[in-house]
């Protein structure tokens, strides 16, 4: 027979495993896109300055099945972090059907404060501070800056925003053989969202590549409170093993403090 506090905890668990499903399926539909022909280096005439311009493109929107796994990934971990206060409270407290949620906060003084306006058993107040569900700050060294922002954008009920970034984080230049060069720019990688590009090198006169450029393509979340692009797929990863360290911390307390 299933002991009463495993049952209780079912909810959040079933909640983490959906969003590692969805981060799985996310992997796969990824690898799947990018296994095709949508990435390909070209070399196209710049009108306005006269230029040659070698640069990768992608030839194809991403498809809109990743948003959605994407998505359903992040919102499943989120639910999860408040499933396991609930359960939590119904097991330490008085059982009720009304919604606790998991004290995402500013800071350690802030959390306090709502660890105390949501009645959250004080037995739990240290397991939860462990986690630190605020951001990290000049003041506040301590914290996670990215796990505190998903928290906030999930809170939105807004879809995720995808876009695909270019990485190139060790170079090796291409074979470049130049007859009669005018100029030559080998520009540092810069992704153009907008036209799904990135320019590579720049030139007027006769410029021959042999070779290409190795590079790394990341699908990164797009939200304006993220400060940099962040990889969707190592983004989601760590906000879903948060949840489930929030999970299995706090229903461990729930054990040792019921036996």
């Amino acid at each position: 027979m299933m002991h009463p506090i495993d049952a209780d905890f079912i909810p959040a668990e079933d909640s983490i495993r959906w969003a590692e499903e969805a981060i799985s399926e996310l992997c796969s539909s990824i690898d799947a896109f990018f296994g095709g022909d949508v990435i390909r280096s070209v070399t196209e005439f710049d009108s306005d300055t006269a230029e040659k311009v070698f640069k990768v493109k992608l030839l194809q929107n991403l498809p809109h099945g990743l948003r959605r796994k994407a998505t359903e990934a992040l919102n499943n971990a989120r639910h999860s972090f408040d499933q396991s206060i609930f359960a939590a409270r119904n097991i330490l407290g008085r059982r009720s059907n009304k919604g606790v949620n998991y004290p995402w906060s500013r800071d350690p003084v802030d959390l306090t404060r709502l660890l105390q306006e949501r009645r959250i058993d004080t037995r739990l107040w240290d397991t939860i501070r462990a986690h630190e569900p605020y951001p990290a700050s000049d003041s506040q060294p301590r914290g996670d800056d990215l796990i505190r922002t998903l928290a906030t954008i999930a809170n939105g009920k807004h879809k995720v925003g995808l876009a695909v970034d270019i990485q190139i984080p060790s170079i090796r230049y291409p074979t470049i053989h130049g007859i009669r060069v005018e100029r030559m720019q080998v520009l540092t990688p810069r992704w153009n969202a907008a036209k799904n590009e990135a320019e590579l090198i720049r030139w007027k006169g006769e410029v021959e590549i042999a070779d290409n450029y190795e590079f790394d393509v990341r699908v990164c979340l797009k939200d304006s409170r993220l400060s940099e692009p962040t990889d969707a797929v190592g983004a989601l990863r760590l906000f879903t093993a948060k949840a489930k360290e929030v999970c299995e911390t706090v229903k461990l307390k729930c054990f040792e403090l019921t036996n």
